[in-house]
């Protein structure tokens, strides 16, 4: 992961000095690779205070932990899967706004899951 990140980060330096307009495609596509990765980690996390999707009701209860990091897990996949097709076939001009609203889509749907969970069980 701190590979990644910093290859990533050089990746990044390099783009804004070369000020290039399809770099920022490929540094979407790179993410979207992370988030297909961490899609494959998270159903293997045991509950913990350092990685995860850590909100107060997973941290509460293992039972959502484990049904949030199941749903989240096969999210991130698809969806990293999804967001970097979509950032490499559409224009660069629209990349954003998609990267963007996939990766809130991302967040947001195991916040709220685990939230309704965890009501569920109460």
């Amino acid at each position: 992961m701190v590979l990644f990140m910093s290859l990533l980060a050089i990746f990044i330096l390099y783009s804004a000095q070369s000020e290039s307009v399809f770099n920022i495609k490929i540094v979407f596509a790179l993410l979207g690779f992370l988030f297909i990765g961490l899609g494959n980690y998270l159903p293997t996390l045991r509950p913990n205070y350092f990685i995860g999707i850590k909100t107060p009701w997973t941290l509460e209860s293992e039972t959502v932990w484990k049904a949030t990091h199941q749903l989240a897990g096969k999210l991130w996949f698809f969806g990293g899967a999804s967001l970097t097709l979509l950032v490499l076939i559409l224009p660069v001009e629209n990349s954003f706004g998609v990267f963007m609203t996939g990766v809130a889509i991302l967040a947001l749907v195991p916040t709220v899951f685990s939230y309704v969970r965890f009501k569920a069980l109460k």
